[in-house]
C-alpha cells in the first residue's frame, strides 16, 4: 500500500497531509507515493533519517537555507526524458530546467558542506554545468549565447547591420539552423547525464519529504514511535492531531488517552460519545504514520509491526452493490477473517460490530468474531456495547462522566467538559449506563425518557 492510498483508508491522515509543509511539490508526491514498511529495520531507518532532520532543525540556522534552495526545485522529468529519447532535442526550455537543477544541486551542497548535514546520496552535476555553463557565471537562466558558437555571433551582427526585408529574413533563417544545431549538440552532450539528473531529483524529493515530515514532529511535538516485531502495543497519552485541531479552534483541549495490547482481540466498550471510535481511529493514524516512517502525536509508542491495517468502522451503505447497513459491514468483517485466516499479520480495528441488527443475533456474531480471531492469533480493536461477550483478551471501558460534576445548564457544546475519556480495565459483566443521562443532557422529552426507563427496569 502507497500512502495515496493510505489517505482514503486511515481517517485522519489525510488531516496530516494537509497539516504538513512542504519545500516544493516533489518531496509531497515522494511522500504520497512511498510504500507502507513492513520490515522493522527499514522503519527503523526511515525514523533515523526523520530524527536527523528533527535535529537540524532544532540545532543549527541552515534549515531556512536549505528550504529555500528546495522550494525552486521543479519536477523535470519530462526534460530528463528528452534525454534519453532517440532523435529528441532540448527546448530552451528543457536546457533552462535542467541547467537551473544542477545549480540548486551546486547551492545545497555547499550548505551541506557548511553544516555538515547529512543528505541523501546523489552524484555530482558538474558535468552538467560545464555543458550549459561553461563560463561559470552561475547565472539562474538559460540563453543560448554565442560562446556556444562562434557562428552565432556572426550571423547575429549580421542581423544587426541589415535593413532590408529580404535579407533579414534569409539571416533569421541561418541563425534559426545555426542554434538548432547548437540544441542539437548541447543535447547529446547532456544525454549521458539522465541518469545522474534524475538521481539528483529523486534525492531531493526525497530530502524534502523526509524534512516536511520532520517540520510536523517539530511543530506537533510528536514522539519518535519504537517498532517492534511482536508483543505489546503501548501507546503513553496518545492524540488524535486532526481532532485535536478541532476541540482547540473550538477553544478546547483534547484529552491524551493511554491504551496498550496484545496480538489477540481486545474489547472496549462505553457510553455513547464517549470517544471510543476517535480512539480507534487515533490508534489506527499511529500505526499507519509509524509504518510510513513517521512520529506520532503521543508520549510515548512502542507498536507492533504488522503487514497490513484492516477496517470495520461506520455504518454506511454500499449503493453499488446494493448492500445495507448490515450487509456491508458483514462484507468487510468477512474480508478482515480472510486475511486473518491467510496468515497475514494484521491490525484489525472493528468499531460496533453488528450494531445494526438485533441484540441476540448481534450478541452472538460478536462473541463468534471475537473467538475466531482469538483461534488464529490476529490483533483487533473492537468496540462493543453487548455485556459478557466471552473474550481471553484485556477489556478496556472508557471512565465515562466524571462524578461530582455539576450538571445543571449543561450545553451540548460543553458535553465533552463532563467526560473522562481515559480507559480501565473493564470486567465481562460490565456495560455502559449512561444513556439516559446524555439523553437528559441533549434535551430529550421526560416523558419519553422516563417511559423508556419504566421499560428498562422491565426487562433487566
Amino acid at each position: 500500500m502507497r500512502f495515496r492510498e493510505a489517505l482514503e483508508q486511515i481517517k485522519g491522515l489525510r488531516h496530516v497531509l494537509e497539516e504538513m509543509t512542504f519545500s516544493s511539490s516533489i518531496g509531497r508526491l515522494a511522500l504520497l507515493d512511498s510504500s507502507w514498511l513492513t520490515n522493522q529495520e527499514e522503519i527503523e531507518d526511515a525514523l533515523d533519517e526523520v530524527a536527523k532532520f528533527v535535529g537540524y532543525i532544532n540545532t543549527t540556522e541552515g534549515i531556512p537555507l536549505l528550504q529555500l534552495q528546495l522550494e525552486e526545485v521543479v519536477n523535470i522529468s519530462g526534460s530528463i526524458e528528452v534525454l534519453r529519447a532517440t532523435g529528441a532535442i532540448c527546448s530552451d526550455v528543457d536546457l533552462f530546467e535542467i541547467k537551473k537543477l544542477a545549480l540548486i544541486d551546486e547551492k545545497i551542497a555547499q550548505i551541506q558542506a557548511l553544516y555538515h548535514y547529512q543528505l541523501y546520496a546523489r552524484p555530482s552535476l558538474k558535468g552538467v554545468l560545464s555543458v550549459l555553463d561553461p563560463r561559470e557565471e552561475r547565472l539562474p537562466s538559460f540563453y543560448l549565447d554565442n560562446y556556444f558558437d562562434a557562428s552565432l555571433k556572426e550571423i547575429r551582427d549580421a542581423i544587426a547591420r541589415t535593413k532590408e526585408d529580404a535579407p533579414l529574413a534569409e539571416l533569421n533563417a541561418q541563425l534559426s539552423q545555426c542554434e538548432e544545431a547548437v540544441r542539437i549538440r548541447l543535447t547529446e552532450e547532456l544525454a549521458p547525464f539522465a541518469d545522474q539528473l534524475e538521481t539528483v531529483l529523486k534525492a531531493l524529493a526525497h530530502d524534502t519529504a523526509i524534512l516536511a515530515k520532520a517540520d510536523w514532529a517539530v511543530r506537533y511535538r510528536a514522539c519518535r514511535p519504537k517498532p517492534i516485531p511482536s508483543g505489546t502495543t503501548h501507546l503513553e497519552e496518545l492524540v488524535n492531531p486532526e481532532v485535536s485541531d478541532q476541540v482547540a479552534r473550538r477553544g478546547g483541549r483534547f484529552q491524551p488517552v493511554s491504551i496498550e495490547f496484545e496480538g489477540e482481540p481486545t474489547l472496549i466498550s462505553g457510553a455513547n460519545m464517549g470517544g471510543k471510535s476517535v480512539l480507534l481511529h487515533s490508534v489506527a493514524l499511529a500505526q499507519g504514520m509509524m509504518q510510513f516512517g513517521m512520529y506520532v502525536l503521543a508520549k510515548s509508542a512502542t507498536i507492533v509491526v504488522v503487514e497490513q491495517l484492516l477496517y470495520s468502522a461506520g455504518d454506511g451503505e454500499d449503493m453499488r452493490m446494493g448492500l445495507s447497513s448490515f450487509g456491508a459491514e458483514m462484507i468487510r468483517l468477512n474480508g478482515i477473517i480472510d486475511a486473518v485466516k491467510s496468515g497475514k499479520k494484521v491490525l484489525a480495528i472493528i468499531d460496533e460490530p453488528a450494531r445494526t441488527t438485533n441484540p441476540e443475533e448481534g450478541y452472538a456474531l460478536v462473541a463468534g468474531l471475537v473467538k475466531l480471531l482469538e483461534q488464529y492469533g490476529a490483533t483487533a480493536l473492537i468496540t462493543t456495547h453487548y455485556s459478557g461477550v466471552p473474550s481471553q483478551g484485556r477489556r478496556w471501558r472508557v471512565r465515562g462522566f466524571m462524578e461530582g460534576k455539576d450538571m445543571q445548564g449543561v450545553t451540548v457544546s460543553h458535553l465533552a467538559d463532563l467526560m473522562d475519556y481515559s480507559l480501565v480495565p473493564d470486567s465481562q459483566d460490565s456495560v455502559p449506563r449512561e444513556a439516559f443521562r446524555i439523553a437528559r443532557l441533549l434535551g430529550v422529552d421526560e416523558e419519553f425518557l422516563d417511559l423508556s426507563n419504566k421499560c428498562f427496569r422491565t426487562i433487566v
